[in-house]
């Protein structure tokens, strides 16, 4: 399998007082000599996946970063990810492992978990699944936005931009997803920061390791 990478980073921020005030990608929860929020997402994926771009919204890019822009405006983190499966279709991937630019503690090491799901899956049944994702033992949700999507999905996804449809939950049919458990005592590395409450969450712990964060603050 050829595997690109995708760090989404084009959201608006409303919970940290809207993209004029902060934009969460250049946050360093853990002081000015640590890395960005970006800088860390970026560095996991490159350890599994190339290329790796960063998915941005219009008229927003990232200076030293390999940039794609959102398909469509004010769509959430779809349209980001249909931009990042063109580019991969374009550079003969097969998927796209996608992360968001905001959960701290999310490693290489787990993301991989999917990959081996993903080959596993596509070993037994002979095809590969459309989405492979993250899911709570026993919840019933997935983590869409740690996952790998196969390029076969962008039609369906495209299909959903045109209609207005927005949500990621409805692009792939439940016998084409593989989802990959974990348990709740890993809930911290799934952990996004939304609010400032939230960096100052993260800088409790360190890149990777979630240290003193409670699963209350989840």
């Amino acid at each position: 399998m050829k595997l690109a990478g995708l760090v989404t980073a084009g959201g608006l921020a409303t919970r940290m007082g809207g993209p004029q005030v902060a934009d969460k990608a250049l946050l360093r929860p853990w002081g000015a000599d640590g890395p960005t929020l970006l800088e860390r997402a970026h560095g996991e994926l490159s350890r599994l996946a190339a290329p790796v771009w960063v998915a941005c919204r219009g008229g927003r890019s990232y200076a030293g970063y390999a940039c794609v822009t959102d398909a469509v405006a004010d769509c959430g983190p779809m349209g980001g990810i249909e931009a990042g499966l063109a580019a991969a279709e374009a550079a003969g991937c097969d998927a796209l492992l996608v992360l968001a630019c905001d959960m701290p503690f999310m490693t290489a090491a787990l993301l991989e978990r999917l990959t081996a799901a993903r080959a596993a899956w596509c070993g037994h049944r002979g095809e590969a699944p459309l989405m492979t994702a993250f899911t709570l033992r026993d919840s019933g949700r997935f983590q869409c936005l740690t996952a790998v999507y196969d390029v076969a999905v962008l039609p369906r996804l495209r299909d959903c931009l045109r209609a207005g449809r927005f949500g990621l939950y409805g692009v792939t049919p439940p016998e084409r997803r593989c989802l990959v458990p974990f348990e709740e005592d890993e809930l911290p590395f799934f952990f996004n920061v939304n609010t400032p409450e939230d960096v100052l969450a993260a800088g409790r712990g360190r890149p990777g390791q979630p240290q003193g964060l409670t699963l209350s603050g989840l």
